[in-house]
């Protein structure tokens, strides 16, 4: 019997040779319109349709510029509440929290960190299977429903409950899947699209910082973060709307004849594939990630109260986050378009180099100067953005195209613990908030800034080499 679509098929049993040669003509042929997946003989099979090279990607035009718009707007919600978590971590360490240790309280914010991205390794395979709407919108009402209970919150475990879990599961659903999206409309230009829609988080890292500055004077604590709540939802009603998936992954159906708890086992070990750790680039990739990461939310985390310790205001302390994020506009937008020019992993190498020397020709040497600390969230702004925004352009670059999201997820599952765990790190350094501790507190930042440098020039070194005129 033959159909056609992903209709399954009956087949009769094959020699072991011939089955091993389709199989490995389907590895080999990339190209392939059609993969066959076999289990048994005499057992049901699967025909996938999976994105090919010959596959059209719109590459432009109202909808896919829509799906951009779409994704923008949601990450203005997600990310732009995480570029801003230093504002309220700044607020209530002052008000709320005000007689809770810091290492005590980081924990609220390290988990926070650490589930936002944690979860994407459950969120990317099913955004894979299911598309985009499922996850943003159960993510909406975790975000949303979230941040209206982190209003009426006066203890630590209440913070934790609200933000940390809740919120987080929240950006977990919305973050794969608007990220993810993209690279379904745009091949050739994905490093400009990605780059745009990750301004978002930027934009987001201005706009929130400045209304809560305002509106805290102005309505008080809970009413602000209500406010906050609202505007993430009128972000993310539209971006559900616009965010549409054009291609889904297609698991194996397997033979009745297999129990339940079988079938069930072989559907999970295809969905969360640990096959890729096998491949060093993508394994680099991933430590490369871990360890930039772990510095850059470190300084969006603490770069306030760091301010605050050298004299500053709290009300300029939420003026350098501001700048901060102005500068990763640019910061997310030209590395984007350079990088469908130039190559992806070398635009994020020499963003990377440029991030870990601004923190130490400047921020470890001059951090007591107003004057530097204003010029220093100006210029590791603008380099540190790409930590973020090419990323997923990078992954993309060695990830096949249905299997993004699994391989998104993983990645950001390792790379969670270094948020988990780094918070807390950080909160320990800084101690009692001293100057010196806050002075070692950066050189620890810039040490990760380094690291995380080194691996990620391994990932292109696994790819290339060392020729630096290939576009990667």
């Amino acid at each position: 019997m033959t159909s056609t679509g992903n209709e399954t098929i009956q087949l009769k049993p094959i020699s072991a040779r011939v089955r091993g040669e389709i199989e490995e003509e389907g590895k080999n042929r990339p190209d392939l319109e059609h993969t066959v997946k076999f289990t048994q003989p005499n057992e049901e099979i699967e025909v996938v349709n999976s994105p090919t090279e010959a596959e059209t990607y719109p590459e432009g035009g109202w909808k896919a510029y829509s799906v951009v718009f779409g994704s923008f707007l949601g990450l203005v919600a997600a990310f732009g509440t995480l570029n801003s978590i230093g504002a309220i971590q700044a607020y209530i360490s002052t008000h709320q929290l005000k007689n809770i240790q810091t290492s005590t309280l980081s924990w609220i914010f390290s988990i926070y960190m650490a589930l936002s991205f944690a979860n994407c390794v459950f969120v990317g395979p099913l955004f894979d299977v299911r598309g985009a709407m499922l996850p943003m919108t159960i993510g909406t009402i975790f975000m949303v429903g979230g941040f209206f209970a982190v209003a009426n919150c006066s203890r630590v475990y209440q913070f934790i409950l609200a933000l940390s879990l809740c919120v987080s599961t929240g950006n977990a659903l919305v973050i794969a899947p608007l990220i993810g999206v993209l690279s379904h409309w745009f091949n050739i230009n994905r490093g400009r699209a990605i780059g745009l829609a990750t301004t978002g988080g930027s934009i987001g890292g201005i706009v929130v910082p400045i209304m809560l500055k305002s509106l805290f004077t102005k309505f008080g604590y809970t009413w602000t973060i209500r406010i906050l709540a609202f505007f993430c939802l009128g972000c993310m009603i539209v971006s559900i709307n616009l965010c549409k998936s054009r291609f889904n992954r297609k698991i194996t159906k397997y033979s009745r004849s297999k129990g339940k708890f079988e079938q069930s086992l072989s559907y999970l070990k295809e969905l969360f594939d640990l096959k890729s750790l096998k491949d060093l680039k993508y394994v680099f990739c991933i430590v490369g990630t871990f360890a930039t990461e772990l510095s850059l939310l470190s300084v969006l985390t603490y770069y306030s109260t760091y301010a605050i310790a050298q004299g500053m205001s709290e009300s300029q302390s939420f003026d350098l986050l501001t700048i901060f994020n102005a500068a990763g506009v640019l910061g997310r937008m030209v590395p984007g378009f350079l990088a469908d020019k130039v190559g992806n992993f070398n635009i994020m190498v020499l963003m990377l180099i440029g991030y870990s020397l601004s923190i130490l020709l400047l921020w470890v040497p001059f951090g007591y100067s107003f004057g530097v600390l204003y010029a220093f969230a100006v210029i590791c702004g603008f380099f540190s953005s790409s930590i973020l925004s090419l990323t997923p352009v990078c992954l993309s670059s060695i990830t096949p195209v249905d299997q993004f999201g699994q391989r998104y997820g993983l990645l950001y599952f390792f790379v969670s613990t270094g948020n988990l765990f780094g918070i807390p790190v950080s909160a320990a350094i800084i101690g009692n908030g001293s100057k010196r501790n806050y002075q070692m507190f950066a050189v620890f930042c810039c040490v990760f800034a380094f690291v995380g440098t080194f691996f990620w020039y391994m990932s292109r070194f696994k790819s290339v080499g060392t020729k630096f005129n290939i576009k990667i």
